[in-house]
């Protein structure tokens, strides 16, 4: 089946699949926003696409809610919204929404709809800090894989804000993978500890490798302070690299196909 995907922000995707239309992280404020936290936050970047540019929205896949480079004050408001939204069981409580689902790690959900027949939603796993320990400051965060019955060649994996950590071998012994959207960006503020928060690219050709993946969108690498891989270098360690060929670099704002 042909898979739509533009790049909106950060970590904030459209993906149309069959015109069942998934936005991914939601963020839509604009470049100069700060975010006053434990950790500042400074917005470099504007989206490429608001929702009203997006139209009718079926599911919300929200890796988690306590960052704003994943849910921003407009973000918050859009999934209002939504019809559904699917999250952690923390986004859940914090959130206090009804139209927000909340799945743990390996636990799935059948989405009923006539456009994508068989659709299920499957949580994985995520560590958002350097070690098990530091998950519990970052906190909890999941990532999705997306499996329906008319998928030819594997499974869709969207990371969520991870670094690489066993549970990414546990991921690949449970699916077969053919494209993933990987949270790169190597986020994290050197001032105060210079390990990453996501994916450095290494990590993520690692992840690309693992998992034997036909192609590689890369997403959650622009529009922060607080990424510290550049897009240029990002671009040129993998066309550098044994999966040249499985990259596909979106054009902000503009869909792009890849066969599932």
């Amino acid at each position: 089946m042909i898979v739509s995907f533009t790049q909106v922000d950060t970590a904030c995707m459209v993906i149309n699949i069959n015109g069942f239309i998934i936005v991914t992280d939601p963020a839509f404020d604009k470049e100069g926003t700060v975010y006053e936290g434990p950790r500042t936050l400074y917005k470099t970047g504007s989206p490429k696409l608001q929702p009203a540019d997006i139209g009718p929205v079926d599911l919300v896949l929200l890796s988690h809610d306590q960052h704003k480079d994943n849910l921003d004050n407009a973000g918050r408001e859009f999934i209002k919204t939504v019809k559904q939204v699917i999250s952690t069981p923390g986004a859940v409580e914090r959130l206090a929404q009804d139209n927000v689902t909340a799945l743990n790690e390996w636990e799935s959900i059948d989405i009923a709809t006539t456009k994508i027949p068989g659709l299920r939603i499957t949580a994985t796993p995520c560590q958002h800090a350097p070690t098990q320990e530091q998950t519990k400051i970052s906190g909890h965060v999941i990532g999705f894989m997306i499996q329906w019955e008319e998928q030819q060649h594997g499974a869709l994996y969207i990371s969520g804000d991870t670094v690489y950590f066993d549970g990414l071998e546990e991921i690949a012994k449970r699916f077969k993978v053919h494209t993933g959207v990987l949270h790169v960006g190597k986020a994290g503020f050197p001032q105060i500890n210079y390990m990453p928060l996501t994916f450095t690219t290494e990590m993520a050709i690692r992840t690309v490798r693992l998992m034997n993946m036909e192609k590689f969108i890369p997403t959650h690498f622009e529009g922060w302070q607080h990424f510290n891989e550049q897009p240029a270098e990002l671009y040129d360690q993998v066309i550098h690299s044994d999966i040249k060929e499985k990259l596909v670099w979106l054009k902000p704002g503009t869909p792009t196909t890849v066969d599932i």
